[in-house]
């Protein structure tokens, strides 16, 4: 997923070697090795594919599902990919993409009736060590050793433990940046066109100007576009503070990531939450917000490449401007709006898990393992057909062919960062050949949070999660776009929580975390 130099790698490793335990698991025995030191960047990117297996009798079908937008040539890929597999793994694959709007739902629909799936994403953001407490996903440990011997090679060792739940691995981290910070992605052809002073943009406040000017001067553009992401959370600002919410963001109860203190707190209690909730108010009630914000799921990237938003928030990283034009056609920049981070839900950001359903998990576990250390498919899977849907300018750098544009070259899913190992994936033309380079020095900039590596397990009031996540779920979206009072409705919302025992579900991750510091000074 992401790398580190080999100090921060010491520190790190030393740091999250104690993960917090998280009960209702599926069952299954599992091994309890630690993963082997992590290689280079250099030695990831020129990794190749696992020896080829021993053809069985029967091709097996592989089952992808990830969050993204479907493409129409989806099915010419998988013909390629199909090719590729059967003589590396005798397999084949199907890629499903849902769209990011009907993710959770197809998700809980999937996990509930029981519904044959092989590997799936996950990630703390979108109930990963919930869904670990159904039973939804296999443990791996076993899996990883018998059939996953690149990743284990080339992933740095802090994803592995810092994605565990007590103790198993119940998901592969994609290897990419290990750091996070969050803020904006803006039209720059605007930003240049009203000769915006982006240098003076340090808060969410300072925002201000520059939608205020969208507003007034492009009237067919959205200044902010902001979506509902399920779990009660949308895109705005609320979900994008410094809080560490120590494993999964569905759990009410947060500490400062960058902080000392260790004090879990209710986020609807804090003053920054109060404040970014009123400054998001006012930005709605001035237009600068989309009018649906609390009820549309469409994906923010994906109405920006329809040419009708400014601006919009994500999780950066180097380049992630750069990144993201490849998607959605226009040049873009970035302001990061916080420091670069690292939690345990950073080690868990992305994550590819194998189903409990799965027919053939050893098979699925070979295919993640191809997606970590073979160059050819992983990027197959990412970029589509070469000559088809990008081509090449060297052996790194690609391009959109001839007369095509970032929306019409029929496979462009803009997915890299949750599928396999972004040290193996071109670089379009637009971004910076030092790319990676660059995410080994952001990470080593990144402020560790004090709960590093503690994973909550949410078995002891798994009852009154439930019942948080239904009332977030009602109030959440509404505050976090703005169309809601905040002085109205934070009181509300609040008293529904305490009524749910949110007070109870922070007690007892006081109670574990405190447990996991203190093991840690031992």
């Amino acid at each position: 997923m992401k790398r580190v130099n080999k100090t921060m790698l010491t520190t790190l490793s030393g740091m999250i070697a104690v993960s917090m335990v998280m009960a209702g698991c599926a069952k299954s025995t599992t091994s309890e090795t630690t993963p082997a030191p992590a290689s280079t960047a250099a030695a990831t990117t020129a990794a190749t594919a696992t020896p080829e297996a021993k053809p069985s009798a029967k091709t097996e079908l592989v089952t992808l599902y990830y969050p993204g937008a479907e493409q129409k040539d989806v099915k010419s890929v998988e013909e390629e990919a199909n090719k590729y597999l059967k003589d590396k793994l005798n397999a084949t694959i199907k890629i499903n993409a849902i769209d990011f709007g009907q993710w959770n739902d197809k998700l809980n629909l999937m996990i509930a009736s029981g519904e044959e799936a092989d590997i799936i994403f996950t990630a703390a953001w979108q109930n990963y060590t919930v869904n670990v407490a159904k039973g939804a996903f296999l443990p791996l440990n076993d899996l990883l050793a018998k059939n996953g011997q690149d990743i284990v090679k080339n992933l740095d060792p802090a994803f592995l433990e810092g994605s565990k739940v007590n103790g198993k691995n119940y998901g592969i981290p994609t290897n990419k940046e290990l750091a996070a910070t969050r803020g904006v992605l803006l039209r720059k052809d605007l930003v240049d066109k009203y000769k915006m002073d982006l240098t003076n943009v340090k808060t969410w406040k300072d925002l201000e100007p520059l939608l205020k000017t969208v507003k007034e001067k492009e009237p067919g553009i959205t200044p902010w576009f902001i979506a509902n992401q399920g779990n009660g959370g949308s895109s705005g600002i609320l979900d994008n503070l410094d809080w560490d919410y120590l494993g999964d963001a569905s759990v009410p109860g947060v500490i400062s990531k960058t902080g000392k203190d260790t004090k879990v707190l209710n986020a609807l209690e804090t003053p920054e939450y109060k404040e970014a909730a009123k400054l998001i108010r006012t930005y709605y009630k001035a237009g600068y917000v989309n009018k649906d914000a609390a009820t549309t799921t469409v994906f923010p990237k994906d109405q920006a490449k329809a040419g009708k938003v400014f601006m919009w928030t994500d999780g950066l990283k180097p380049g992630k401007d750069a990144e993201t034009e490849g998607y959605v056609g226009f040049k873009l920049t970035q302001l990061d709006l916080t420091v670069p981070t690292i939690s345990t839900g950073d080690a868990s950001g992305a994550m590819l898990a194998i189903s409990k359903t799965s027919k053939h998990p050893d098979l699925a576990m070979k295919v993640i393992n191809l997606l970590h250390s073979d160059k050819t498919f992983n990027n197959l899977v990412n970029f589509g057909i070469e000559g088809k849907h990008y081509v090449k300018k060297s052996e790194t750098i690609i391009d959109l062919p001839a007369g095509k544009t970032a929306q019409d070259t029929g496979y462009n899913p803009g997915a890299q960062w949750e599928l396999g190992n972004q040290f193996l994936n071109y670089l379009w033309t637009n971004e910076d050949p030092n790319k990676w380079q660059k995410f080994k020095d952001f990470n080593a900039k990144g402020i560790k949070s004090p709960a590093l590596g503690f994973a909550f397990n949410s078995e002891p009031v798994k009852n009154e999660i439930a019942a948080c996540a239904n009332i977030a779920n009602q109030y959440g979206p509404a505050l976090s776009a703005g169309t809601v009072d905040p002085d109205e409705v934070i009181p509300k919302f609040l008293e529904k929580l305490k009524a749910a025992g949110v007070d109870k579900i922070i007690a007892e991750k006081q109670k574990q975390l405190d447990a996991f510091l203190a093991a840690a000074k031992k």
